[in-house]
């Protein structure tokens, strides 16, 4: 469907940022208020959240200066670098020597987030069983790279719903050990069918396991205090839609990863964008 007559990309633009970004802003400044809230400089926090939030009347380079100074002044860009349970690729490579693995990552549409939650996310991941870090090419990995292009990052990226039926597959022979959570048994088959045809395999259903909890986890947590203060636990198996955003490939001896496709254009060097 075409654009209305008369569209204002920047209008366009400015409206989804104010929907988008002034939500995380009322969420982060939640103490003062919700959407009610009656602007105001006086206070220390009041005068932050007035200057980090985006108005109808801002220039794109208000706009801008308002997201910098909420994301890498007063967050210190901790938004770019979630916290990880994790150890240097260096250190783990000189411990575990693995086959070449590939990694997919999803992640929920940005106008999908409830408010006060971190988008759900989810990845599938495989081993390349046939190769090894002195077979495996550049050559190689662009052939794959445009396989998994084709697979996933058509049409707008491959979305699934991702849920509590966890559907696992086992063919260790082939390189794969699949763990996959979907919203019915046959969207998380269908994510297993998509990333075995990659590579021209089909699934074999004697080795295919579903499981279907007899209770699940509340969808919205309970409050418990943690730390002196009432906070939201943490969500267990969240349910939504999930998109793909890229893949990458890790071979042992090269400590950061290869982006073979991506469909977010923020990543350095992909082989194939989307």
């Amino acid at each position: 469907m075409a654009v209305p007559e008369g569209f204002s990309s920047w209008e366009h633009l400015q409206s989804v940022l104010m929907n988008s970004y002034n939500r995380i802003v009322r969420e982060s400044f939640r103490d003062l208020g919700g959407e009610s809230w009656d602007e105001e400089i006086i206070t220390p926090r009041g005068s932050l959240r007035t200057a980090c939030t985006i108005r109808d009347d801002d220039s794109a380079i208000m706009s801008n200066l308002r997201m910098m100074l909420f994301y890498f002044v007063l967050r210190q860009a901790q938004d770019l670098h979630p916290p990880l349970y994790t150890i240097p690729a260096d250190s783990y490579q000189q411990s575990v020597k693995f086959m070449p693995q590939v990694t997919m990552y999803f992640r929920e549409d940005l106008d999908d987030i409830e408010a006060g939650y971190s988008p759900i996310d989810a990845e599938v991941s495989f081993r390349l069983f046939n190769e090894t870090s002195e077979t495996f090419t550049p050559s190689n990995a662009l052939t794959l790279a445009n396989k998994i292009k084709s697979e996933f990052a058509t049409g707008g990226g491959y979305r699934w719903h991702k849920g509590r039926i966890k559907v696992s597959y086992k063919e260790p022979e082939k390189g794969y050990n699949f763990l996959v959570y979907g919203y019915t048994k046959g969207d998380a088959i269908a994510v297993i069918r998509k990333a075995m045809s990659i590579q021209g395999h089909v699934p074999d259903s004697d080795k295919m396991t579903v499981v279907e909890r007899e209770s699940n986890p509340p969808i919205v947590p309970p409050v418990q205090r943690v730390y002196g203060e009432s906070r939201r636990a943490p969500r267990r198996m969240p349910i939504g839609w999930v998109r793909f955003q890229y893949a990458e490939l890790h071979i042992h001896g090269i400590p950061n990863a290869i982006t073979l496709v991506d469909s977010t254009w923020r990543r350095r060097e992909a082989l194939v964008r989307a």
